[in-house]
């Protein structure tokens, strides 16, 4: 017995290490050891636990081999990099093995048979893995409101520029849920004046309801496609965070009856606008995974990838400028594909619709980007949904930090290819370029419409080339960094994020159900802990850390490779002193440097 606790206390203290660990950029040989070492330990306090994974390995293995060799042979990469991108799959399904045992160690089963579940019972869940922080103000409607700019998806919310049917809010309703806030303002001015904004999940709308089955018991999921209104205060108020002021979703899937809630409906159970709020975050959480994550980063970077490797010759300058921004991420998409979006997986068993319908989303989300690639970039994206002006949305850190890192990769890539092309015309005469930038805009290659300066897809400005690496830069490291480690930060934390929910929304504001009884089970939480915690911790890479052997030996391009680092140095400091600061009701350290990976490889 003695025995069994030193082992078990040497497990928990690795365990306990486990976040900090895989959560700092490291080199694939620090990640195998710290695998190892976790599963030795593993070993030690539960015999029989390492046969079992290593058939878990084995079935990757020769799930993956074939894919492997396909990538092999399409891309000519090195064996060492072949190994690399292989091993690192190998790697995240034991970690996720380690992560699913760990994370069932106190669990308690007659939890499960519990007829009005708590926010306690969930917190429970959170034995080993901490509980995100947070747990302790997601109730909170000012939290609501600043999640929308600073929460793992603060990418819908746009400028609301004229009165919708859909949120029939009166001036007086409206003054009413501003002093409720502690605001002096009217709905004249506040839209007037441009402090109104909007999430809209319209693009959820129609998705059919999905089920969980699980033992032969189904359980009824329900997605919704709500929209929520919120306002900033005006000039000179005490504070410029966004409030909430109303949120409003049809009945039913098939109904075109809204029915419409207010701060004003909160009772001393806060029923039922905390329902309404927490439809809002499962929407905001559905939009999230199939969209801005998977839709809008993993797919929308995949198309240039194998162009860059079959039609730019080794050594062209772009290809070794963007090769270490695609690393490991046709792999981890296949792994998505196979592993998460399949049938019976993660998305289909923790998202509220079905597999296909999440599938058809998600293609979607990424052909409204792909369609429409001069109209991504990051400035244009906030300009398209009027939140670029800080005048009116003074409180922004999304658009505000990352306008610091795409400043800095702006900078470095215009710098990088002002090196090699000298002006307009070796832009023009680069015929390896030309034939990259066609075949990306072919039917036949990657698709990307409205790529390039005519209907061919050809460049003719080196500034045009600038903004469009720019772009996919941006995309494949800070843009997914920010949708991508959010997850863990707040996404697993089950009752403010759910990913589904199990109850009819409330009909009217007389509904009070509380909000926890459509919460997923804590099977289901579990299992949304489970995924969220992997793919949130991983940190493999860092922006600006190129391998020395990227570049060739060249004075001009090692000093703007300085620079791209000390500019990025300067970022970081910047969005630590605002971090600090007591607008940010909560840190914003998703558009950090240190956090943010050369590409998508988790």
């Amino acid at each position: 017995m003695e025995q069994f606790q030193n082992d078990w206390d040497e497990l928990n203290r690795d365990i306990e290490s486990l976040d900090s660990d895989i959560s700092q950029p490291k080199t694939q040989e620090n990640i195998q050891v710290l695998i190892e070492k976790l599963e030795t330990n593993l070993e030690k306090t539960f015999p029989g636990l390492k046969e079992k994974e290593s058939i878990s390995e084995q079935v990757v293995q020769e799930s993956f081999q074939k894919f492997d060799n396909t990538i092999s042979q399409l891309f000519g990469i090195k064996q060492r990099e072949e190994s690399i991108a292989f091993d690192e799959l190998a790697i995240i399904e034991r970690l996720k093995n380690i992560v699913q045992f760990v994370a069932k160690i106190d669990e308690k089963k007659d939890l499960e048979t519990s007829k009005s579940l708590t926010l306690d019972n969930y917190d429970k869940l959170y034995q080993i893995i901490k509980k995100p922080a947070i747990s302790f103000s997601f109730e909170r409607d000012d939290i609501f409101a600043y999640l929308q700019v600073a929460g793992p998806n603060p990418l819908v919310l746009e400028q609301f520029t004229q009165m919708d049917s859909r949120l029939p809010i009166t001036p007086k309703q409206y003054t009413a849920i501003a002093e409720k806030f502690g605001v002096t303002d009217s709905l004249s001015n506040a839209l007037a004046e441009g402090r109104l904004y909007a999430s809209d999940y319209k693009l959820l709308d129609g998705l059919p309801n999905g089920n969980f089955i699980s033992d032969d018991l189904t359980q009824q999921k329900y997605i919704s496609a709500p929209i929520a209104l919120f306002a900033v205060p005006p000039q000179g108020s005490s504070s410029r965070s966004l409030f909430p002021v109303a949120i409003s979703y049809q009945k039913t899937t098939i109904s075109k009856e809204w029915v419409l809630f207010t701060p004003l409906d909160a009772d001393s159970q806060q029923e039922p606008w905390m329902s309404a709020k927490n439809i809002v975050q499962m929407a905001d959480s559905n939009y999230h995974e199939l969209i801005s994550h998977l839709g809008r980063t993993h797919l929308v970077v995949e198309p240039f990838i194998v162009p860059t490797y079959n039609y730019l010759p080794e050594n062209h300058p772009l290809r070794n400028l963007l090769i270490p921004h695609f690393e490991g991420t046709v792999l981890i998409n296949y792994g998505a594909h196979a592993i998460l979006v399949a049938p019976g997986e993660a998305v289909d068993s923790l998202l509220a619709s079905t597999v296909g319908a999440d599938q058809s989303i998600a293609a979607r989300g990424t052909q409204s980007y792909l369609f429409n690639f001069n109209a991504i970039d990051f400035s244009q994206t906030l300009i398209a949904r009027g939140v670029n002006n800080s005048e009116t949305l003074p409180i922004y850190p999304y658009r505000d930090d990352g306008k610091l890192i795409w400043d800095a990769i702006h900078t470095w890539v215009n710098d990088y290819l002002s090196i090699y092309y000298a002006s307009d015309a070796a832009i023009v005469a680069d015929r390896d370029l030309q034939n990259w930038t066609a075949t990306l805009a072919s039917l036949d290659g990657g698709r990307v419409e409205n790529f390039g300066e005519d209907s061919q897809g050809h460049i003719k400005t080196r500034d045009y080339l600038v903004k469009a690496v720019s772009t996919i830069i941006f995309t494949g490291s800070a843009q997914h960094a920010a949708v991508n480690f959010s997850q863990k930060t707040y996404m697993m934390y089950v009752p403010g994020f759910p990913l589904a929910r199990y109850l009819m929304p409330p009909t009217s504001i007389e509904d009070r159900e509380s909000f926890m009884q459509g919460l997923p089970s804590l099977t289901q939480a579990q299992n949304q802990i489970n995924t969220l915690y992997l793919l949130g911790s991983v940190h493999h890479t860092n922006l600006g850390n190129y391998y020395a052997s990227a570049f060739p030996e060249n004075q001009q391009l090692q000093a703007a490779w300085k620079k791209f680092q000390e500019n990025l140095n300067a970022a970081a400091t910047t969005i630590n002193q605002r971090n600090q600061s007591s607008e940010r009701l909560m840190p914003y350290e998703f558009m950090l440097p240190e956090n943010i990976p050369q590409s998508i490889n988790i």
